[in-house]
């Protein structure tokens, strides 16, 4: 298993993999299947070779793209880095492969001058937010909806990139 930046020219493995991911966890994310998968070839290859963001993939050499997870800057009212669209592959859980994608993020974020790092988790994702609670993110008490024409609520999450400094990538 490999962890990495994806690079540009891989942006339909980035678009199969983003949709797989909206169809198998549709509450996960702000966006839905129908919405994505009309977007046009250009919106990916931005996805996939942004200047202000990292697209982190991990590729297993027999299935190929069986995760993801992008970081930017964060949402207002959260000062630091977001980590964004995180997605692992069920059929590869318990792998350490989130671990290992948020070391991928976590390191850009600090390379970039950013000293803490935030996400939103549905709220009833339990097995996601664990992972993010035994890593050392808190909760921060902000609330938003997960995306209109839902009841979800996501709670954001954040953590200060020193205290992640363990799963960095090497």
């Amino acid at each position: 298993m490999v962890i990495r930046p994806i690079r540009p020219d891989e942006w339909r493995d980035l678009r199969d993999l983003r949709l797989r991911a909206l169809l198998d966890a549709p509450d996960a994310y702000g966006s839905t299947f129908e919405e994505e998968s009309a977007d046009p070839d250009e919106a990916w290859q931005r996805r996939a070779n942004h200047p202000e963001r990292i697209m982190a993939v991990a590729v297993d050499e027999a299935r190929g793209f069986v995760g993801m997870a992008s970081g930017g800057p964060a949402w207002e009212g959260l000062d630091g880095a977001g980590l964004f669209g995180m997605w692992v592959d069920p059929a590869v859980r318990g792998q350490g492969i989130g671990e290992g994608l948020i070391g991928v993020i976590a390191s850009w974020a600090q390379a970039s001058g950013y000293e803490r790092i935030g996400l939103g988790v549905t709220i009833g994702n339990d097995v996601a937010a664990h992972l993010y609670e035994r890593l050392g993110f808190e909760d921060t008490g902000l609330r938003y909806p997960l995306r209109a024409g839902t009841d979800l609520t996501i709670r954001v999450l954040a953590t200060r990139l020193d205290d992640l400094t363990a799963y960095f990538e090497p």
